[in-house]
């Protein structure tokens, strides 16, 4: 076996982890690694860092254990060129923090590494020739996981509304990225609309009629509670998973903090659910956390309206009905994986924007996890905590 080169690294442990990294599917969306090291203490050079879409609901099995279950999308391009095929490089981390209070199971978006160069894709982990010292950072940016407590959390993606800043609407041409979704109006008085949901920070909108051209911008939403330090969702999140045992253990712990979002023009909210059957969606709006009792979720507000989805959601009334149609006899486990299947994204569908990374179901009681790769739903494997 090749070893891939871990020039950055110096701690022993540190080097352990990234020598233990493992393909575990045939094409390197997928990998494994073990995580024994403290990654609350990185190197300088490792910790600026991450984003998400998805779907996730919670259920109980016919056996009555809890069934914590999630699509994470979210398209990735090499080198962030939208001429190129869409990409995934995932890991499963088995997490074992010696400072942490609980182990636990994982899943991170290894792409976001180096989400501005957008080098990290499929197959890299295992090239032999990509150094993987960045790697040790994954316990940091997982987009979902599961403790031996049985706690379980997942993070989904939210729209911020865009403003679209006037700019000269000659030589606009040499002002649009390709790699961004672009708008060009016909009518005469037309402007761009601040909640086209698929609108990103850099994308432009052009008026031919009037000669107006615009540049979207967007804020970076965080809350600023006097007093409390400020996290990013995922080491947030990393945290709730070493520290909490229960949904409302962790909801305290959540709010000892305020929150920032990684990148602007995205919003985040994170679902909480644990092996006694409770579960809450946590959201930070008007400044805030707040918390409501849900068991479906996928990229829209619920404590507040969601402009981007004013049609409603198709992968949330998939969730919906699958729990509808279980409710007193449980979900099993194939079920849950057809849930899961129907709300996958694909682009070829014609409405998706992203891409399933991958679907994860989680036995919050036996301390399961079953995962299937990059959208495919014909092949998983199952972890044990």
């Amino acid at each position: 076996m090749i070893m891939n080169p871990h020039a950055y690294l110096k701690d022993e442990k540190q080097i352990e982890a990234v020598e233990s990294i493992k393909r575990v599917d045939e094409k390197g969306y997928l990998y494994e690694m073990k995580a024994e090291y403290d990654w609350y203490d990185l190197p300088d050079a490792f910790k600026q860092v991450i984003d998400a879409g998805c779907s996730t609901f919670v259920t109980k099995n016919r056996e009555g254990e809890v069934l914590f279950c999630r699509n994470y999308d979210y398209s990735h391009f090499y080198l962030n060129q939208r001429s190129n095929p869409r990409t995934g490089i995932n890991v499963i981390v088995k997490g074992n923090n010696p400072k942490a209070k609980y182990k636990s199971l994982s899943v991170a978006d290894a792409f976001w590494l180096d989400f501005k160069n957008g080098i990290y894709i499929e197959g890299v982990a295992d090239d032999g020739k990509s150094d993987v010292s960045p790697f040790i950072l994954c316990p940091m940016i997982c987009m979902d996981g599961m403790n031996e407590e049985g706690l379980a959390i997942s993070i989904l993606a939210l729209g911020v509304k865009a403003d679209w800043n006037e700019t000269d609407y000659e030589g606009y041409e040499g002002k649009l990225n390709q790699n961004k979704t672009n708008f060009f109006l016909e009518n005469g008085g037309e402007v761009p609309d601040p909640y086209w949901l698929s609108a990103s920070v850099g994308s432009m909108a052009v008026n031919h009629a009037d000669q107006k051209a615009w540049i979207a911008s967007s804020e970076q939403p965080q809350t600023k509670e006097p007093g409390k330090p400020t996290l990013l969702h995922p080491i947030l999140m990393r945290m709730v998973l070493d520290n909490c045992a229960s949904v409302k253990e962790a909801i305290a712990y959540m709010s000892d903090f305020n929150v920032k979002s990684a990148i602007a023009g995205s919003d985040f909210h994170i679902m909480l659910a644990d092996k006694s059957g409770d579960h809450k969606l946590v959201e930070w709006s008007d400044g805030h956390m707040e918390c409501v009792d849900i068991d479906h979720v996928t990229n829209h507000y619920v404590t507040k309206e969601d402009l981007f989805f004013k049609d409603g959601c198709g992968r949330d009334e998939i969730l919906k009905a699958g729990l509808f149609r279980t409710r007193g006899v449980g979900m099993s486990q194939d079920y849950a994986a057809d849930v899961l299947k129907l709300a996958v994204q694909d682009p070829q569908n014609g409405i998706d924007r992203g891409k399933t990374q991958y679907s994860a179901i989680y036995n919050l009681e036996k301390k399961t996890m079953r995962i299937y790769s990059f959208g495919d739903m014909s092949k998983y494997w199952d972890y044990q905590l």
